[in-house]
């Protein structure tokens, strides 16, 4: 009876060792599936994110361009401001005018896909604890780039109420081509623009709008240009793993 209960109980432990082996296998393979299906995931997020931020960064590099050259255009018209008689044609003076004032500066990013990860709660299938850093801090530095856009909106509105105000805007649009491509002919007042160029309040605008535009590009949007160059060196060592 001895030898019988001592085998009894072995093979009880025994049924016992391999149920709780089972399931220690069965938690494994449930936990190695589960993880599969998040990395899954996550690479199918990184390779939208990717192709979201690429994006985002040519549009970014267009804007500077277009803000670059409204202040280069800005600071040349500048240069020819004072008190004396104006050394520019009326011509020369509208395609600086209307090349300084004519493109709009905004940042227009697509984050469709950022928008969805935030929203859904997916920032937690990341592995990166960098990337999801960068990724949920981003809005942040959006945000800033915007408030600086709006300023320097404001200021350029400024210059282009001074100059319709003091100057003649149908003669600036005929005189830098634009006449015909909107159908407007030319002016039949006499007065010209040329008397801008000697307006100090124009002159304090057109300093503003130079110092707004310059303080986008070389603060804001160069900040911002590193944060997405950031985002996308982190994605790609994510993906090459």
């Amino acid at each position: 009876m001895e030898n019988k209960t001592g085998k009894y109980f072995k093979y009880a432990i025994g049924e016992i060792v391999l149920v709780v082996i089972g399931i220690l296998i069965a938690l494994q393979i449930n936990n190695w599936n589960e993880d599969t299906k998040q990395r899954q995931i996550e690479q199918g997020y990184l390779v939208s994110l990717k192709e979201e931020f690429k994006h985002n960064h040519l549009a970014l590099e267009s804007v500077m361009r277009i803000n670059k050259n409204n202040a280069d255009n800005a600071l040349e018209l500048s240069n020819h401001m004072g008190p004396d008689i104006p050394e520019i044609t009326e011509k020369e003076f509208s395609i600086l005018a209307m090349n300084m004032t004519n493109w709009e500066v905004q940042y227009r990013p697509n984050q469709a896909v950022l928008d969805e990860i935030i929203s859904s709660g997916k920032l937690v299938v990341f592995r990166n604890n960098q990337l999801k850093f960068a990724l949920s801090s981003s809005n942040g530095i959006l945000t800033k780039v915007k408030f600086q856009e709006k300023e320097h909106a404001v200021v350029r509105m400024q210059v282009i109420e001074t100059m319709n105000t003091l100057g003649n805007a149908k003669k600036m649009v005929v005189d830098a081509a634009y006449g015909e491509t909107f159908g407007i002919s030319e002016s039949k007042f006499k007065l010209g623009n040329l008397q801008l160029l000697q307006s100090q309040k124009l002159e304090n605008e057109l300093i503003d709008f130079i110092f707004t535009a310059q303080y986008l590009n070389t603060n804001y949007y160069s900040d911002l240009k590193k944060e997405i160059e950031l985002i996308l060196d982190l994605i790609d060592n994510e993906l090459a793993e």
